[in-house]
């Protein structure tokens, strides 16, 4: 059985119509009739909506989930040995369990471990290490998956310790901007990452470890990433800054073992969409690009650079995108809206009063275009398509088309 099979199941048990779930779930029922057809995966805060409404354990759900990025899909593909054992474990009755026996035997050698970084962060990463001769760093912002992904590397905040050997970041700043980032982004705090400018160390210290350890525990966290910048030379015009990736899985151990990065080329969603919004002007979110993606050296990329503007990476930032914009309309129009998937993107039609709405035709590419608004009224049964001026309207800067709404209703008034 498949997640959507489940999904639809339960639903159905529990004597919920689709047309109630998708509007519990503030998604169209097209999307999730496609959820429960297979067509498309539920991204991970949508399957946890998804538990929540239909009381399943997330844990239950995760185990229907089987999706994989493209990317990964076809390096495994590539490798025999994982190739087997991935399809080994699928055709057994329960595969997650299957993998975590395999788990116990296999040698360590042979569990590799990924993650996802775009190539801005990276360049956030460098350009901040550069820029100080003493310790620096920030924090690490993602979605945690099967390959966790992170979409936004930070500066630490003014109140940050730095000194030759030394690193301590802003605590009440890290608390205000996790908070901004799971509200509006659904990202998770991975952890940090620092420079060792004179340490000559390229991995956690001991107290980096302990650091991390009494974060896990009082967060909750299961698993953690911390990332250590070095330089290849004292030439601050010429150097390389090294970047070595780490992941915590056992704790109350914290004994960190070697991460291997896939690079997402370019711009991450979220930094784009925060420039894009103004938001955050403390971190300079632009100034990235400053510095040059050469001068970064990461481990041996086994995957190669993969494309960060399609796939899941670029998806769960889209559905989040989505989903806030249906949030923040109904907000504003104090109604339910209604959000149809078509073949270029999506609709989302807007009420106004008595059956009237102002419909906005969205590209389904990132950043999200507007590219039509219309005037729907649903008495005299026509459609009459408006003449806006800023062509540059996108979901991506909401706050922008949310006053085009504004707009139209003040001079249909």
């Amino acid at each position: 059985m498949q997640i959507g099979e489940k999904i639809k199941t339960e639903r159905i048990k529990k004597k919920i119509s689709l047309r109630e779930l998708s509007r519990k779930l503030e998604i169209s029922a097209a999307y999730l009739v496609d959820i429960e057809k297979g067509r498309r995966p539920p991204n991970y805060e949508l399957l946890q909506k998804i538990s929540d409404l239909l009381d399943i354990p997330i844990s239950t759900l995760n185990k229907y989930n089987l999706e994989m990025p493209r990317h990964i899909r076809d390096w495994i593909e590539k490798h025999p040995f994982f190739s087997r054992l991935f399809k080994f474990a699928l055709k057994q009755q329960d595969p997650f369990k299957t993998i975590e026996e395999l788990e116990t035997v296999l040698p360590v050698a042979q569990q590799v471990t990924f993650a996802a970084i775009y190539e801005s962060e990276l360049q956030a990463m460098g350009l901040e290490s550069s820029s100080w001769e003493t310790e620096t760093g920030g924090d690490l912002f993602g979605v945690w998956q099967d390959i966790p992904i992170i979409y936004l590397a930070t500066r630490a905040g003014q109140k940050a310790i730095r000194d030759s050997t030394h690193f301590r970041l802003d605590v009440d700043y890290l608390i205000k901007i996790s908070s901004e980032l799971s509200n509006e982004w659904g990202l998770r705090y991975f952890g940090d990452w620092h420079s060792h400018h004179k340490l000559g160390l390229n991995s956690p210290s001991a107290g980096d470890r302990d650091r991390i350890k009494r974060l896990a525990e009082k967060n909750n966290f299961g698993e953690m990433i911390e990332f250590v910048t070095t330089f290849s030379n004292e030439s601050r015009k010429d150097r390389i800054v090294q970047v070595h990736p780490f992941v915590y899985k056992n704790f109350p151990a914290a004994n960190p073992s070697g991460l291997s990065l896939i690079v997402l080329k370019g711009l991450s969603p979220v930094r784009e969409a925060l420039m894009i919004r103004k938001r955050m002007p403390e971190q300079r979110l632009d100034s990235y690009s400053i510095f040059q993606i050469e001068k970064i050296k990461v481990p041996e990329e086994q995957l190669g650079r993969v494309s960060g503007n399609e796939g899941s990476p670029q998806k769960i930032i889209s559905d989040k995108v989505l989903l806030n914009s249906g949030i923040e309309f109904r907000r504003v129009s104090s109604k339910d809206i209604e959000i149809h998937q078509t073949s270029f993107g999506h609709i989302l039609a807007v009420p106004v009063e008595d059956e009237q709405y102002v419909a906005f035709a969205v590209d389904s590419n990132w950043p999200h275009k507007v590219l039509q608004v219309d005037w729907i009224d649903r008495k005299t049964g026509k459609t009459t398509e408006l003449d806006i001026k800023d062509a540059g309207l996108s979901l991506v800067n909401l706050d922008k088309v949310i006053q085009c709404y504004k707009s139209v209703k003040e001079s249909r008034s």
